[in-house]
Order: structure tokens, then C-alpha cells, then sequence
């Protein structure tokens, strides 16, 4: 499958949403088309930069790495604030491996991606029933408090799904962006859910975030 990347700085897990505020030409273009047409982009971390130009007043990177696992994304809403600025929220469907990127030359990245089947799915086990309360205690908190104005997630079918709350406290932790990563790529959604319910218990990340 070949498909437009927008490289961001941060992960985006599937059922979750993203807004993105576009004015570069390349993405202009590239939102634009995915929007008539229904198609998805992908969602892909930068991990590394090298080396940045020569301009100190457009320090675009010139050597980029990019995370080997992405999610793609649709185009829920679409608002042209301008004529050169767009608003979009986006909702994240299914992870893929990227096999190789190249850049055009107006600068978009394309990816030759495999798509990764989406989490069977998995009851929360009676052991992780403790972080499971800690993800809706956050989501109770969040919109208790209206914290943010945009939804963080598309409404879940079964919130008691391992997949599920593995993906939505990955967003909501304060977690790295390498950790993000290698959860993402985590296949088995009960493995998922064991690695944060670790980094929980071992950065005691539950006092942090309710308190």
C-alpha cells in the first residue's frame, strides 16, 4: 500500500484523534486530496534528526528518521479557515509497518507501508483492573474539568478491552515518545497492557497523573 506520511513528534494510537492545523503547500495538497477522495494518510513519529540547513531562518531537517511503525488516519473534519490555513481532526484506524519512504519533490514523504491487523479482542484481566480504573478516572477528570476543548478518542464500544485502555492511557501517560513508540508496535494487546501497567507501577505515574 502507498501512502502520503505527515511526519509529526508525537504517536498517534488507533481510535485516536488528532487535530492538525495545515498551512504548508505540500500538506495543503495532500489533505485536500485525502479529503475528497476518502483516503488515509499515515501518521509516522520522527525519531531522529541529524542535521538541519544551512538557514538559520528555515531550519527544516534534511536527514530525518522515521519510527518503522505508523497509524493511518481519516479525515473527519475539515475547516478552511483560510484560504492557506485548514483545521483538521483526524481519527487513527489501523497501524502499518513502513518498508521504505521517499520524498517528492515538493517535499512530501510517501511510504510503502504493510498494514498490521487490527487487536483481536481481549477482556481486561482481574490484574490490570487497577490501571483500567486509573484510565477512567483520567477521562472523568478530563471532562469533569473541560481540560481540553477537542475529544481525545472516538467513543469506545467496550472500554473493559485490553487494546482499548493500552492505547488510551499511552496517549493520556506522560510517557516518551521512544516508549510511545514501542508500544504502538507492541502486536499482542495484553502485552500492551502489561508493559504500562510496569511503567505504572514502577514510575508510580498514578499519583502523577491524578494528583
Amino acid at each position: 500500500m502507498t501512502i502520503p506520511l505527515f511526519p509529526l513528534g508525537t504517536i498517534l494510537f488507533p481510535d485516536g484523534i488528532i487535530p492538525l492545523k495545515i498551512f504548508e503547500a505540500r500538506y495543503l495538497d495532500m489533505i485536500k486530496k485525502c479529503f475528497r477522495e476518502g483516503t488515509p494518510f499515515g501518521v509516522i513519529s520522527i525519531i531522529k534528526t541529524n542535521s538541519f540547513g544551512s538557514d538559520s531562518n528555515d531550519l527544516v531537517p534534511v536527514n530525518q528518521s522515521f519510527s518503522d511503525i505508523g497509524t493511518l488516519a481519516v479525515i473527519e473534519d475539515f475547516d478552511p479557515v483560510q484560504p492557506t490555513v485548514y483545521m483538521t481532526r483526524s481519527v487513527g484506524t489501523q497501524r502499518f509497518k513502513l518498508l521504505s519512504a521517499a520524498q517528492e519533490p515538493d517535499g512530501l514523504w510517501i511510504g510503502q507501508v504493510e498494514l498490521l491487523e487490527n487487536d483481536p479482542p481481549s477482556p481486561i484481566p482481574s490484574e490490570h483492573q487497577k490501571v483500567a480504573n486509573l484510565l477512567h478516572e483520567m477521562i472523568e477528570m478530563i471532562q469533569s474539568q473541560t481540560l481540553i476543548e477537542e475529544p481525545l478518542f472516538k467513543a469506545a464500544t467496550d472500554p473493559n478491552d485490553c487494546g482499548w485502555v493500552a492505547n488510551r492511557l499511552a496517549e493520556l501517560l506522560p510517557l516518551s515518545l521512544s516508549v510511545k513508540n514501542h508500544l504502538l508496535g507492541q502486536i499482542n494487546p495484553r502485552i500492551r497492557l502489561d508493559l504500562i501497567t510496569e511503567i505504572i507501577e514502577d514510575d508510580d505515574l498514578r499519583k502523577l497523573v491524578i494528583h
